[in-house]
């Protein structure tokens, strides 16, 4: 079921006030989390950046807060929730990954590599034919890192298009696909593809990777050695399986699904990122079918949240057909 938002009712209990404060309340175990375990290991943390990366969070939270019991506009107020948790969330889910490195388990790379021999993908093979189409690598590169300024985008016109449940479920699928993709992470971490297999000194050079074979070893090496001094300005994607790149292009196909012409474009974009991600994101094939799975996950447990929290307080968001 696909809800949408309509006026907001008296009270603070309307699902945007719920929603928003399941939000709040992920953000801030999310940022709890990384401040006690940073202290207790004594981590090196770049908190100036960090200080800096967050500023804009207390005036949209706020703003999020106004809208909401204020002006009673939800969609506003869902914007705008949405827009201070993901930079809290994606800083924090971040930082907890390369924190998470000093617990991880054993590294499953190699096994990983087996599983794709045994589907038939042979990622080496597939690097060499993309060396060999460097104009279709190089756009395949640029829907790889279109991926954060799609969500921003499509914050914006479900906004615009006061489609606020849909907001929430992006943003708490964003954020279950995360966790349960660090998690799984931590208890087996893998790195991709890049970690296991040395291309070729005439394929690498061909290639303008957003990743490269020196990046795959530098992560082996921080899973030895620890993460080094942890700075927002240079934090990468290190987690090879389940696929976050995956699970990020999956969720903005579905919560673009309502609306016209921008759900075909985000097909079309997002199907060019999974074919990029083995390329750019150095991933294994079966890297992408766990970001699958876990999106799954994340989906349905993300649109029942913002389903009981329409039928517990009340309808702000009004039920309308799902769009297959």
């Amino acid at each position: 079921m696909s809800l949408r938002s309509g006026a907001l009712p008296a009270g603070s209990d309307a699902p945007s006030a719920i929603l928003n404060r399941i939000l709040f309340a992920i953000g801030a175990a999310i940022a709890g989390v990384d401040i006690v375990w940073t202290i207790a290991g004594h981590f090196a943390i770049d908190a100036a950046s960090y200080a800096l990366l967050l500023i804009l969070v207390p005036p949209l939270a706020g703003a999020a807060w106004f809208y909401g019991h204020v002006r009673r506009e939800a969609a506003l107020s869902a914007m705008l929730a949405a827009s201070a948790f993901l930079i809290v969330f994606s800083a924090g889910c971040c930082l907890l990954s390369y924190l998470a490195l000093t617990v991880a388990g054993p590294r499953i790379d190699v096994a990983l590599a087996g599983i794709d021999r045994a589907l038939g993908f042979d990622w080496p093979s597939a690097m060499r034919l993309a060396s060999e189409h460097t104009t279709a690598t190089a756009f395949l590169g640029f829907a790889y890192l279109s991926v954060m300024p799609q969500i921003v985008v499509l914050i914006l016109v479900l906004g615009w298009q006061q489609r606020g449940a849909d907001i929430y479920g992006l943003c708490l699928a964003l954020a279950i696909g995360a966790l349960v993709a660090v998690a799984v992470w931590t208890v087996a971490p893998s790195f991709g593809a890049f970690s296991v297999f040395d291309l070729p000194a005439d394929v690498s050079r061909k290639l303008g990777l957003a990743l490269d074979n020196s990046y795959g070893h530098d992560l082996v090496r921080m899973l030895k050695d620890g993460p080094g001094l942890i700075t927002p300005k240079e934090l990468r994607g290190i987690i090879g399986f389940p696929s976050y790149h995956t699970v990020q292009a999956l969720v903005l196909i579905w919560y673009a699904r309502h609306v016209p012409v921008l759900r075909w474009l985000a097909l079309a974009l997002n199907v060019i990122v999974l074919v990029a991600t083995p390329i750019h994101g150095g991933h294994h094939l079966i890297d992408l079918i766990g970001g699958g799975a876990v999106t799954l996950l994340a989906i349905v447990t993300a649109d029942r949240i913002v389903a009981a929290a329409s039928r517990t307080t009340g309808p702000s968001f009004t039920a309308e057909p799902a769009t297959a």
